[in-house]
């Protein structure tokens, strides 16, 4: 579709054709193209006044020396200014639409994000950023993103000029309200897209949740979260559990980084920004939340509750962690954070944690003090981050110390214990919000994704040993492109094969981009992705989808989601075909370097057909792409047919459970009902449950009636003593 036609000489402002389009707050869409006159060109540009970035990261250096210092990362300057639909922009208009168009340059800006003081938007209408330099798009925001508020806050866009669109249709029902009140420009660099990020900015003592020395941490990690407040600081959050099991996305953090309803509604959540591996490579941005409430904080403790307005969704794997508000030090103590707005980090602490004092303005002995690293530490944005005991519980949250990478001693984290109920008001305690049945436990399990449909996880063949690189294909001297993309060698076709007990649904595909130069000459540089069926090599095609190589960045994580998520079974490949890339262009994604490791997962595709990487390298060393796949609904064995074994004494399944299902419990030896069994609640208390006896060795129980919450299913077996631990959700 064509607005604003005319036969004068036209300036084509968007050349837009379906892209990757980032951001869950988000619908997906292109918006319209617009052509314009030359002579109105400049109608609709707004320049801001200019800022010195040197000056700024000077001012932020020396903020961060402060001791002892709070750590909250203030990454940007903020502009508060008042744009609407009357006072700045153009209008256009055809026979369905009615399209507004504003320009805000801000010079030297990483990235500029803007903050929606006024969002009201009728059905069908909707508002896209788009950056006019690199051609990246936010949007389409719709009447979805409409709040309570009515306000919206988004992620930065990687450039210095943005051009905000809003489409409304004629005729909508109401006119769409939109005010823009604050733009602020990125000083130092925490978009995923263009050559200054955020990676590597922090310390080189930090270390990635996907190394070795984080193991055990796969599940917790997940509920680890990035805040940009009020689009010019960063801070870490948490979801946590609470006693209904119901998942609503509560989300602890520092009151210095949320400490009013404001800045909540303002925040934006990004989830699973991390590395797939060890490697250090910069993660993707597209699963973002925007808003929230505040439920309660307390400044003298230092914490901060956030409801956020919506929930998680699954394919962004949230895990609600759990909490233990006991008094008790830990033994071993781990947070989980992101340090200058980086990708996801771990510090972890070998010794006991003191009690402590942060300063005269906290509460006395409030604190949990870590005295030394042992490995990784906390910097500016890891304020809020969560401390984490040697069960993977919370018992804390960043407030700030001196730590570093060169003296990592002397972090404070206020105590989860205290900040449960040490002020009575509901606004001033966790205890109300995080125990909603009052079953007064000291101490609650994190709460996973249930199994089918909502379980996602990510997979990577990539080891932890593996360092990266974009390998060259030579012939003696002779330089003929590359292994993984652009070559002379013949390759078309590169795929990855992944290994799977059973079925899963492929949301998408992860790519670490290496090398991406494209021919301006060309609209669009697309390649191919595939999925196939096939044990040995790719064999029946299962999907397939185009994606423009002129919207990835470089050296860095790109999400490509497919439109409609793919059901495999078993053994399965991915690959990409560059036959539609056009002269002049180049990819080339990353693939593991491995020497002497005939371990691979990589194959490749010419005109004689599919080969192992393996076989075409001179020294048969393996490889893998540095990709990521996002796989739900991952079925594990069928329940009906598991045979237990000796160190299986009974199972429980499903759980949690929901509704009027009934628990099944398999046990390796016989079992009478209801003379084997007792289940009880969170208190201790004995509860009356429906027993039947379903065979020998199985069981059926039924919770119905019963309120929500945990309980544990006693059962006398083999000699034995067996328990259950159950999530219950009505």
């Amino acid at each position: 579709m064509i607005l604003f036609k005319t036969i004068t000489t036209f300036l084509f402002l968007l050349i837009l054709f379906p892209v990757m389009v980032k951001g869950q707050i988000s619908q997906g869409g292109t918006p319209v193209r617009i052509e314009k006159l030359k002579s109105v060109f400049a109608d609709d540009l707004i320049i801001l006044p200019s800022v010195d970035n040197l000056k700024l990261q000077k001012s932020q250096r020396i903020a961060d020396s402060n001791e002892p210092k709070l750590k909250p990362f203030q990454f940007a300057h903020p502009f508060d200014v008042s744009f609407n639909l009357k006072n700045s922009g153009k209008w256009y208009s055809d026979n369905e639409l009615n399209v507004w168009q504003l320009r805000i340059r801000s010079t030297g800006a990483y990235s500029l994000n803007v903050i929606f003081g006024r969002f009201k938007l009728p059905e069908n209408a909707r508002l896209f950023l788009i950056g006019a330099n690199n051609g990246e798009i936010k949007g389409a925001y719709t009447s979805i993103n409409n709040s309570i508020s009515q306000v919206l806050a988004v992620e930065p866009l990687a450039d210095d000029e943005l051009i905000i669109q809003y489409e409304e249709p004629k005729g909508a029902s109401f006119p769409g309200e939109i005010e823009i009140s604050r733009v602020s420009h990125d000083f130092i660099g925490v978009t995923a897209s263009g050559t200054h990020r955020p990676l590597g900015i922090s310390g080189a003592c930090n270390v990635n949740v996907n190394c070795d020395v984080a193991d055990g941490t796969e599940e917790i990690r997940d509920a680890v979260c990035r805040i940009i407040i009020a689009g010019i600081e960063i801070c870490t959050g948490t979801l946590l559990n609470n006693t209904s099991l119901d998942r609503i996305p509560y989300l602890l953090t520092a009151n210095h980084c949320i400490n009013n309803e404001r800045n909540a509604s303002l925040s934006v959540f990004l989830f699973n920004y991390e590395a797939p591996s060890c490697v250090s490579i910069d993660s993707d941005v597209s699963r973002s939340l925007s808003g929230s409430s505040l439920k309660a904080s307390f400044d003298s403790l230092d914490f901060a509750l956030v409801q956020l307005n919506n929930p998680v969704p699954y394919t962004y794997r949230p895990y609600f962690a759990g909490w233990n508000r006991k008094t008790q030090a830990p033994s071993s103590s781990l947070s989980i954070h992101h340090p200058l707005g980086d990708i996801k980090k771990i510090a972890i602490d070998k010794d006991i944690a003191q009690t402590a004092t942060f300063n005269s303005s906290y509460v006395a002995r409030g604190c949990w003090k870590i005295l030394r690293w042992d490995y990784g530490v906390t910097e500016s944005g890891s304020s809020g981050g969560p401390l984490f005991d040697q069960n993977k519980q919370v018992i804390g949250t960043l407030i700030g110390g001196p730590a570093t990478c060169q003296v990592p001693t002397n972090d404070f984290f206020e105590k989860f214990s205290l900040a449960w109920d040490y002020r009575k008001e509901p606004t001033k305690q966790l205890k109300v919000w995080l125990d909603p049945v009052n079953s007064n436990v000291q101490e609650l399990d994190g709460l996973a994704p249930d199994a089918g449909t909502t379980l996602c996880k990510p997979f990577t063949n990539i080891k932890n040993s593996d360092s990266y690189a974009a390998i060259q294909i030579t012939t003696g001297i002779t330089k003929k492109g590359y292994f993984s993309g652009s070559n002379l060698a013949g390759f078309t076709d590169f795929a990855e094969r992944y290994t799977f007990a059973n079925s899963c649904e492929v949301q998408g595909i992860t790519l670490g981009i290496a090398k991406v130069k494209t021919n301006p000459l060309f609209t669009q540089s697309l390649i191919n992705v595939q999925v196939h069926e096939g044990n040995e090599l790719p064999e029946t095609l299962l999907y397939s989808e185009k994606y423009d190589i002129k919207k990835f960045w470089v050296d860095g994580m790109n999400y490509l989601k497919f439109q409609n998520p793919v059901k495999t079974n078993g053994k399965f490949f991915i690959s990409y075909n560059i036959g539609e890339l056009n002269e002049g262009d180049t990819l080339a994604v990353y693939m593991a370097n491995r020497k002497s490791d005939t371990t691979n997962s990589f194959f490749l595709k010419n005109q004689t057909g599919w080969m192992a990487y393996n076989s075409q390298n001179i020294i048969g060393d393996g490889s893998a792409l540095l990709a990521e796949l996002i796989a739900c609904n991952i079925d594990t064995l069928s329940v009906d047919s598991v045979i237990l074994d000796k160190d299986t004494k009974a199972i429980f399944y499903p759980n949690p459970l929901k509704g009027n299902m009934n628990l099944t419990v398999k046990t390796a030896d016989e079992i009478d009902c209801p003379e084997d069994v007792t289940v009880y609640d969170l208190l201790g208390k004995l509860q009356n449950i429906s027993c039947i006896q379903n065979g020998p060795n199985e069981l059926i129980l039924n919770f119905s009636g019963k309120r929500p919450g945990l309980y544990f299913v006693h059962i006398e077996a083999g000699g034995q003593t067996i328990v259950g631990k159950i999530a219950y959700i009505p």
